[in-house]
Order: structure tokens, then sequence, then C-alpha cells
């Protein structure tokens, strides 16, 4: 028996090799070994590790983005997809290159697959200080209110946020922003605005990066109507004798524009600077500079600020000349006569002389036919302290209807004669 199995052992040896090679032929032809690639996400793990100690932490390059490739028969392969493969990288494992090594497995069917390959081996990492600061929030106002109107002021409800994220992009930034668009208008502008934010040469930074404590922000900007308003100066003071105003006063500039809310602006018509020019004692032309920023109403603001606040001012002033006119006698009246009396002037002359005193230009224009005398007679027994008026002869004060800025340069007076009317 046993000669048996030894006889021609080679041959039958050969003969199970040959079996076996014809059966791994069978199996490859009907199910034969193949091999798909997938992509996959890497997963961070322990990240915390990093994070945790102040630590921005940044993938590189889409490395945590890998392309597996695994191997086995098509039957396995066929109920295999990309969610059978798990991907990570542990954090704490990080190298001194910031490389955190990739680990792949399978969630089914692992002792059937050949094969599992990778196209990278490492998570790149870039690794930072976290940078926080709070920084301010600016308005940006775009375009001009309608004609007639200005933009006034811009607020915000929250004039600071909070900025974090890698250090070199957080410190890149100056300033926040938001930019309100007043094209045309003639009221205020309420809106919710995003913020953006700019580094010190007033360009846009890429935020993508950086977490900020809000977004967007609520924003008025006023929008005030303005007018030009005439300037108009109030004159004080005692000038020498001889000297008069010559009503010329001179504002430079003479309108100013001011801005305020409508309700305020139509009620105003002129800036009345009330006690600024005091010219007691002068004989000669008064220049001075008035700030005109104590005679503005309550609610309003000056159109170009202190720049324009400051007026010239020149008050005219002229040394009096006089000059002689004759008034005829029937231009003088009689006022205040007592009950019982009558009064007649007891003029010899048809007409009397005054001199008047007043500015060249005045007196020049001034006609003698225009004026006319009175005689008040109540004020003469008043001045006399008379209890009653005597018949005869008085004489008594004339007072003259003179233009503004004239006068006698002596009283003048003329006999009348009193007398009774009762029989």
């Amino acid at each position: 028996m046993k000669q048996k199995l030894t006889d021609n052992l080679g041959l039958k040896i050969l003969a199970v090799v040959f079996s076996v090679i014809l059966w791994l032929i069978a199996i490859n032809i009907n199910d034969p070994v193949t091999q798909e690639s997938y992509n996959v996400n890497v997963q961070l793990q322990n990240l915390n590790s990093l994070t945790s100690s102040g630590k921005y932490v940044e993938v590189m390059n889409n490395t945590d983005s890998i392309r597996v490739t695994v191997r086995g028969s098509r039957t396995v392969l066929s109920s295999f997809t990309e969610k059978n493969i798990v991907a990570t990288a542990d954090v704490s494992k990080i190298n001194s290159n910031n490389q955190v090594p990739i680990e792949v497995t399978t969630t089914r069917i692992s002792d059937r697959i050949e094969s599992i390959r990778t196209d990278r081996q490492y998570v790149q990492l870039s690794i930072e200080n976290v940078g926080k600061q709070q920084i301010p929030i600016n308005v940006k106002v775009q375009n001009e209110p309608g004609e007639g109107y200005i933009f006034g002021s811009a607020t915000t409800t929250q004039n600071v946020v909070i900025i974090s994220g890698p250090e070199s992009k957080v410190s890149e930034v100056a300033y926040a922003a938001v930019e309100i668009n007043v094209d045309g208008a003639t009221s205020d502008v309420n809106i919710s605005l995003p913020i953006h934010l700019y580094n010190a040469s007033d360009e846009i930074v890429d935020n993508s990066k950086i977490t900020m404590s809000m977004n967007e922000v609520y924003t008025t900007a006023s929008v005030l109507q303005t007018k030009d308003l005439p300037v108009v100066c109030n004159v004080t003071g005692i000038l020498p004798d001889g000297y008069a105003l010559t009503g010329q006063v001179d504002c430079n500039p003479a309108y100013i524009t001011l801005a305020g809310r409508s309700s305020v602006m139509k009620s105003l018509s002129s800036i009345d600077i009330t006690d600024a020019i005091d010219v007691t004692g002068y004989d000669s032309d008064v220049k001075t500079s008035v700030d005109i920023k104590p005679y503005i109403p309550e609610g309003t603001s000056i159109v170009g600020g202190d720049d324009a606040s400051k007026i010239d001012v020149t008050v005219y002033i002229e040394k009096e000349i006089t000059k002689e006119f004759r008034i005829d006698t029937d231009r003088i009246h009689t006022t205040g006569v007592p009950e019982g009396m009558a009064i007649e002037l007891d003029e010899e002359e048809s007409s009397i002389k005054i001199e008047l005193q007043g500015l060249r230009n005045i007196l020049g224009t001034t006609d003698s036919s225009t004026i006319v005398g009175i005689v008040d007679v109540d004020k003469y027994m008043n001045d006399e302290e008379l209890t009653s008026l005597s018949t005869g002869t008085h004489t008594m004060p004339v007072t003259f209807t003179l233009p503004d800025g004239v006068k006698l340069t002596r009283e003048c007076r003329v006999r009348v004669k009193v007398k009774s009317t009762e029989q």
C-alpha cells in the first residue's frame, strides 16, 4: 500500500500543483482582484490639545483631503463605498514639522481587503498664536444728500467690535467700518449694515479666518437742511461829539450757511449779532473780527465748522457837518394850548434861521420845506413849573421834525403872544 502511494510521487505532486493553479485561474476569471479609489476627508482628533493653549490651527493646502486606493476582489469591492473608510489624524502625535500622521481603517470586511494605500501620509498644519483685539467701528458715508441738505453725523448702536483669529491676520486690522449711502436723501437714513475690516492703508482685510463679535450693526446717518442767512450786526456805544454812525455796517461774509433740523430752520431769517460791537469813543471806522458761534441758534451748526465762524465787520463813522436852514414861520405850529387861551407867533420875520448838524450825505438832501416846527405849550408850562399861563408875550422852545441822525446845534426859541379867548 505504501508503495502504491509513493509510486510516481513526482507526477502526483505535479498534478496537485497543477490543480491548485487551475483553481486559482478559475477563481480569478469568475471573481478577479481589482482596486477602487475614493476621496476621503481626514478627521482631526485631539485638536483641543493645541486650541486650548491659545493656538490657531489651520490645515494647509487641503492636506486633510486624501485619495484612498483599496484593493480586493470584485465581489468584495462591489459593496464597498467611501463611507466604509475612516481616515483620522491624531493632533497629539504632531511632529516638529507640524505634520500629523494619517491613519486609515475600514468599518467592514477589512479581513477581505488585500491592501489600502493613500496618496499622502500626513496632514500639514499651520500653527500660530490666537490674536484678539477690540477695534472701533467707523462710518463711511457714500454720495451726497438732496439739494439743500447736507450730511450731519453718523452713529451706530455699537461703536466697537471684538475680533479674534490668527495673530498675523488680526494684527493687520486697524479699524472696522460700515458704509452708508445717503444719495439724494432729505431725511435721516436708518439701516442695518455689514461690518468690514480695514488695514492702515484703508484696504479691506480678508476676514474669512477672523471671528467677529458681531457681523452687522444698526446705523443712522442724520441729514440736515441748510439755509443761507444774512448777518445783522447791532452796534452799541456813544461816539464823541461831532461824530455819527453812517448806518452802513459791512459783514464779510454777509451770509452764513447754517444746518439743522427742518423744524428749526424754517423759523430762522437772520443771524443777529446783538452785543459784540461797541464803538464808544471812536472817531473813525471800526474794524473788528467777530466769532458768530455764540449767536448761532440752538439746534443748528455752521456749515464749514470753525473755519467759517469768523466774520470781519466794518462799522462806518463820519465827522458831522453843520448847515443853516431857514424855516417859514407858517410851518411852525402850536400844541397843548390851555383851554380859554389863544396863541400866535410874534415874530417880525416871515422865517427863522436854524443850524442843523449831521452827516454830509443826509444834510445835503435835507429840504427846509419838509421841516415842521412844533411849539408844545403844555411841555413849556411843565418845564417852567407854571400852573397857569398868563397873557402877554412868552419865549418858548421849538422842536422840529428832523431826518434820523440830524439834530439842532442849539436850542431854537420863538416869541409867542398869549391871549385869553374868554370875554
